[in-house]
């Protein structure tokens, strides 16, 4: 039985080695970051000779829901445009973990609290900024509302809620951002290429469009907001794609780009004008998207990818929160596991002392309810030189191979070029073994189905695993390793 009634439809899922890190740009010391760990040459790839590259498993979508890409995001997957991929923490140079925070997580240090004071002084009326702003010596006396509170006064600011679609206006915006602030060539920054990152997107239409009641809660929240009726969320909660727009005295200042999910809101990118930078826009967004999902009740907030030994996104601490621990499949609070992640290291929490440590190797199904204190870093014990994980995973791999009779190699990639094969230890993946008790069970009889269709010929075919082609069954695998079997039920796969 499929998890949703909506089909989805995706690309083969493939393996990519990109030879340029954009976080780190190659420039870290000690690229692996990981010690002893990870250099099993015999048993493990070449980990070495990929040096500062950036590996990740993606796939296409043509079609999918919010829903189902909620499950995906808590994953650890995350979308550009139309491409969801997952980074491979065991191989890359710099490490991103899904990161997601609420109100109560939050610490306010004095870096928040004079963005929020700047920005309020900035889009307050004259009249109002002849009052002595109040002073707040601490984190107890200082209340976050007070944005709030200052925009309804306000008649110099506002945001505008939207379906994410193209605008010359945007586009403008995002081109001076993007040459000012990352110093990209203007030739580079093209129309098409905001409107695909930015822009499109695989979910329904419906979802994309949204309705008047929706836009209409959304545009209106922080008119109708009153701590003293105790805001119970909109009446009609939003759920798709969405660009806030910032204006200031009318001009479009900052393009806050999110996805509205069921359990909470993605921050995907955030555009903001360079003449504003003194209004620290970025960390003023973060905060008033993160005060929106407590007043809205619309979950956690997504703040995207963490990497604690990169000042480009170790900022993100700042939100406080937690991360999402792939192995173990949960979250954890960043406080607990910050000394694990020092100097990029790969985390996984367990302990050394259980006897099951061998058969807590990503596995799904490891205690949801363990003791953070008893906790450690067990990466090592996982993947180390001296783990056996990888020799195990290369004969289940030979085992399925030749039982199944299935070839795993990716002659052509969706981009139609020749893919790498995706690796069979990988920190998030269902393990090889565990694919195979699947393979054995009744789990793929007759009731679960996949169309395939050939970009080639046009022509879609229904099939049941036992009808397969080797091709076919490959790609089956390798979304049962990514998400499970009841996900990809009666999805539509493109090869």
């Amino acid at each position: 039985m499929a998890m949703n009634s909506k089909l989805m439809i995706l690309s083969r899922p493939f393996y990519s080695v990109d030879s340029h890190c954009g976080y780190c740009n190659g420039e870290k010391e000690d690229h692996l970051a990981l010690e002893s760990q990870f250099l099993n040459q015999s048993s493990s790839p070449s980990l070495i000779d990929n040096a500062s590259k950036s590996h990740s498993m993606g796939f296409v979508v043509e079609q999918m829901t919010c829903q189902q890409y909620d499950f995906m995001i808590n994953k650890g997957c995350r979308r550009s445009g139309t491409y969801v991929y997952k980074p491979d923490l065991l191989r890359s140079c710099c490490r991103l973990y899904t990161i997601r925070t609420k109100l109560n997580n939050l610490k306010l240090d004095k870096h928040h609290r004079k963005a929020i004071n700047r920005f309020i002084k900035e889009i307050s009326n004259d009249d109002d900024n002849k009052e002595k702003q109040p002073t707040h010596k601490n984190q107890q006396r200082y209340d976050i509302r007070d944005l709030i509170r200052a925009e309804q006064k306000s008649t110099k600011f506002r945001t505008v809620f939207e379906p994410s679609g193209f605008s010359k206006e945007k586009f403008e915006l995002y081109k001076k951002y993007q040459i000012k602030v990352h110093n990209d060539e203007p030739s580079d920054v093209t129309e098409s290429s905001f409107k695909r990152f930015l822009c499109q997107t695989p979910f329904d239409v419906e979802e994309v469009l949204g309705n008047d009641e929706e836009w209409k809660d959304l545009n209106n929240w922080v008119a109708n907001w009153s701590l003293e009726n105790d805001s119970s969320g909109m009446n009609h909660k939003r759920i798709g794609p969405t660009h806030v727009c910032y204006y200031l005295e009318d001009k479009l200042i900052a393009v806050s780009v999110l996805d509205f999910l069921p359990t909470g809101v993605s921050s995907i990118y955030f555009i903001w004008d360079p003449d504003y930078a003194h209004l620290s826009l970025g960390t003023l967004s973060g905060l008033r998207e993160i005060l929106m999902c407590e007043e809205l009740k619309l979950g956690y907030y997504y703040l995207g990818y963490y990497i604690d030994d990169c000042p480009k996104m170790n900022y993100k601490s700042k939100f406080g929160g937690e991360i999402l621990d792939l192995v173990n499949n949960m979250y954890v609070p960043l406080d607990k596991v910050k000394s694990d992640l020092k100097n990029g290291r790969l985390f996984v929490l367990g302990s050394t002392t259980d006897n099951g440590t061998e058969e807590l190797k990503l596995s799904d199904d490891y205690p949801k309810d363990w003791d953070n204190t008893k906790s450690e870093n067990i990466s090592e014990i996982l993947y180390g030189e001296h783990s056996s994980i990888y020799d195990g995973a290369e004969k289940d791999l030979n085992l399925i191979k030749k039982q199944y009779k299935i070839d795993f190699t990716q002659k052509k990639g969706f981009f139609h070029a020749k893919k790498p094969p995706i690796p069979s230890v990988y920190p998030g993946l269902k393990p090889l073994y565990q694919v195979i008790d699947i393979l054995d069970s009744d789990a793929l009889d007759d009731d679960f189905c996949i169309i395939f269709y050939n970009n080639s010929t046009g022509i879609p075919t229904r099939s049941y695993f036992s009808d397969m082609t080797s091709l076919e069954k490959s790609i089956v695998i390798e979304y049962i390793r990514l998400f499970g079997i009841e996900f990809i039920d009666r999805s539509v796969i493109f090869v």
